[in-house]
């Protein structure tokens, strides 16, 4: 999967807010935004990587050869999401469910 051009369309507002949020719970704070940057983008490839963990958690035995067919030819997140709306029904809630649980873990919690 091509991080670069995956992570970037991962990186929505509201899902840069939430990053945002876990470096400032964290203690994270008064640091140059170069930084920041940086820290918010590897914290958008391990919340990625999570995520697609999440999905192989959910996704219906049955579907996961097509996933992975799928995931070989470096789809967008977009396709992927297409694909896994249809075979996940409630993963916008398990999605919310994982970002907490994410959060739980880089707060050492």
């Amino acid at each position: 999967m091509d991080t670069q051009n995956s992570q970037e369309n991962l990186i929505t507002p509201p899902i840069y807010a939430f990053l945002e949020s876990c470096l400032f719970d964290k203690g994270i704070k008064d640091i140059p935004d170069s930084l920041k940057e940086q820290m918010i983008k590897d914290l958008a490839d391990r919340l990625q990587q999570w995520l697609m963990q999440s999905i192989f958690l959910y996704l219906p035995e049955a579907a996961a050869p097509e996933m992975e067919k799928m995931l070989a030819t470096k789809p967008s997140q977009a396709e992927i999401m297409a694909f896994v709306t249809t075979q996940i029904p409630n993963i916008s809630e398990i999605f919310k469910e994982e970002m907490v649980k994410f959060k739980q873990a880089y707060l050492g919690k």
